[in-house]
Parts: structure tokens; C-alpha cells; sequence
């Protein structure tokens, strides 16, 4: 049995792309890596289907790699408790979607989100800056939650500092107050041009 490394993906604009990178690097290091979900993700070609824990610890012993959930349509469900529990202790680490936000790049969560598992070690919050410039009713996820907390309205142009607030005052800030022990930072997505990647680089000072 093994004591893993447990990462939560919150917030938008990119989460499940991002997991997938850190997933392969990982997996490159020849570490053992266990891919899930506390709301949904899509089902992959290679997911298994399944709360049965020897199934998905098999896999994972075989391959080094798991990613695992219960089926809902196209997508996969949150494994119960107990599976979770198990698997994470035959895996080096442990990557979960916590969060969802209808591929929309902002986003400032309800009372129920995110869904983070007591055993989490990192809350990564990620944000997508492909959202500046463009109104908020294009790329709002919770859109009334967005424009209540910026003070904005539906055809608000978003800046750097609108972003900034909702990932402050609906991630950081939060997240940092409920989870005292747990790391919480963030990573946002950008485009790679000099001026996403000096956004990105404040925010990342959060």
C-alpha cells in the first residue's frame, strides 16, 4: 500500500486538459496514477466503468494508469467512498475533477462546489484567460453568481482584474478558509502570448 499524492481540479477553463498533462508527466516518472471524479467527466476510450475496486486496482497495477467512474450517459459519476478510498491506496497519484463548468473559461461556483475529498493534499484552481475581452454571457459558467459578485452585467467586457476577483473571492479565499492544511494555488490556461503569460503569472502569485 502506498500513501499518495491526492491533486483536486477546481474551478474552469481547462481542468480536464490540464489533469491530463500532469497525468502524463507523472506517468513518465514511471509513477502509478488514479484519475477520477467527485461531479463528472467524460467517459475516454480507456476509462473503466465500474465502482468495483479490485477491477480498477488491477488495471492500475497493470498499466500504472486508471481512470475510473461510475456510468452516467456519456459521462462518469463519482466513485462511492469506500472504491475511492481503496484505489488511492494503491496509487502513487491521485488526480481528481472536482468541479464543473460547462467548458465555459469563468466561472464563480454555488454552495455546493466544488466537491473536495477530505484526503486532498492540493487544490489546483484553474481559470482560462481565453475568457478576456469577451462578454460575460459567452463564457460565464453560473453566470448570475459571476455578475453578482463583479457587479457587472450580462455584456460586461472581461479584464484581468474581473477574473482575478472571481478566483479570489470564489476559490482562494474560500478554499483557503474551509481547507487550512490543504495547498491551494492556481493555474490558469492561457495562450501563450506575452500578455496571457504576465496575467497569468499574478494570478498565479495568489
Amino acid at each position: 500500500m502506498s500513501v499518495a499524492v491526492i491533486k483536486a481540479f477546481v474551478g474552469s477553463g481547462g481542468k480536464t486538459t490540464l489533469l491530463k498533462k500532469q497525468a502524463a508527466l507523472y506517468r513518465q516518472q514511471g509513477l502509478r496514477v488514479f484519475v477520477t471524479t467527485t461531479t463528472h467527466m467524460l467517459i475516454e476510450e480507456d476509462t473503466l466503468l465500474t465502482d468495483d475496486a479490485q477491477v480498477i486496482i488491477r488495471r492500475l497495477e497493470e498499466t500504472g494508469y486508471a481512470m475510473a467512474g461510475r456510468p452516467f450517459g456519456s459521462k462518469i459519476t463519482p466513485l462511492s467512498l469506500e472504491t475511492y478510498q481503496r484505489v488511492c491506496g494503491h496509487a502513487d497519484v491521485v488526480l481528481v475533477e472536482a468541479d464543473g463548468s460547462k467548458h465555459m473559461p469563468i466561472k464563480f461556483p454555488n454552495s455546493k462546489e466544488p466537491v473536495i475529498y477530505e484526503n486532498t493534499d492540493e487544490i489546483v484552481v484553474v481559470c482560462g484567460l481565453c475568457a478576456l475581452g469577451k462578454r460575460m454571457c459567452d463564457v460565464a459558467h453560473r453566470l448570475e453568481l459571476v455578475k453578482e459578485c463583479l457587479g457587472v452585467s450580462d455584456h460586461s467586457i472581461v479584464t484581468p482584474e474581473h477574473i482575478e476577483k472571481l478566483v479570489w473571492d470564489g476559490y482562494v479565499s474560500p478554499l483557503r478558509k474551509r481547507y487550512p492544511l490543504k495547498i491551494v494555488r492556481v493555474l490558469p490556461t492561457h495562450d501563450g502570448s506575452e500578455e496571457q503569460m504576465v496575467i497569468a503569472e499574478r494570478l498565479r502569485r495568489l
